[in-house]
């Protein structure tokens, strides 16, 4: 094909009740040269069943399973070192994405030379309704912007292959992709962003991202621990991330 490759990494963990959906949502995409790496860090459930299935029907989709469970930070490390792509996108097991999503992605990407790009996304819970308004990204983020507003997240991300060469997800942070992107734009990678909703952001009872006393502990622990912010910026900057998160998750 003509269409430069895509590599598509998606981690699961006991996801056999939204993975199939979210693997149609890749094989719906109009860009159609990818391939998907599901990794399967040590589900109990049906999942690798049911890739299994999914992956019978299509070559382009490989099921890897992790010899132990590694937690999502090396599962996508492992698959940055397994992945063929001259880009790399992101998926959770849970999330989805509009058609268009690479295509728009790539074509950004290209034109606006940037190191990575992210998108616009829905807020969905269980039953894939929305339940927040949509989060509008800006058309460019920065490492000082992102420490207040975290805009790139795993599931709109497509990035060239090379930033992961020697750059990996930490593993001894809770955020592990927070610091990941924010380590990327303190090196100096440039993100732009499309603000065309391109994806859905599911959230889970019982998911990280669900309980938001614990994320907002352990982001202040990113500013302190990883970041080494002084003590009363660090104030500043976590006032910042408070006010934004309310606006974030406000109800339709």
């Amino acid at each position: 094909m003509t269409e430069p490759l895509i590599s598509v990494i998606m981690p699961a963990y006991n996801a056999d009740r939204f993975i199939a959906e979210a693997i149609r949502s890749v094989q719906g995409q109009t860009h159609q040269n990818w391939e998907l790496l599901v990794l399967d860090d040590g589900s109990v459930d049906d999942t690798c069943p049911v890739v299994a299935e999914i992956a019978r029907e299509d070559p382009r989709i490989r099921l890897i399973k992790n010899e132990k469970n590694m937690g999502v930070a090396r599962t996508r490390n492992r698959g940055f070192d397994l992945c063929k792509g001259q880009y790399i996108a992101l998926l959770d097991a849970d999330d989805l994405w509009q058609p268009e999503k690479l295509s728009r992605q790539l074509e950004l990407l290209e034109k606006s030379g940037a190191d990575l790009v992210y998108c616009s996304y829905g807020i969905i819970d269980v039953r894939g309704e929305a339940c927040c308004h949509d989060f509008i990204v800006p058309e460019e983020t920065c490492f000082e912007s992102a420490l207040v507003r975290q805009v790139i997240s795993c599931s709109t991300a497509l990035l060239r292959s090379a930033l992961v060469q020697n750059n990996r997800f930490p593993t001894e942070y809770y955020h592990e992709d927070l610091v990941f992107w924010l380590q990327l734009l303190k090196a100096g990678y440039v993100a732009r962003g499309c603000v065309e909703v391109l994806a859905s952001y599911r959230i889970s009872a019982g998911a990280r991202a669900s309980n938001k006393g614990k994320s907002a502990l352990n982001r202040w622990r990113v500013y302190r621990d990883c970041l080494k912010i002084p003590f009363f910026r660090r104030l500043r900057v976590f006032a910042g991330y408070a006010l934004q998160g309310l606006k974030k998750y406000r109800s339709r």
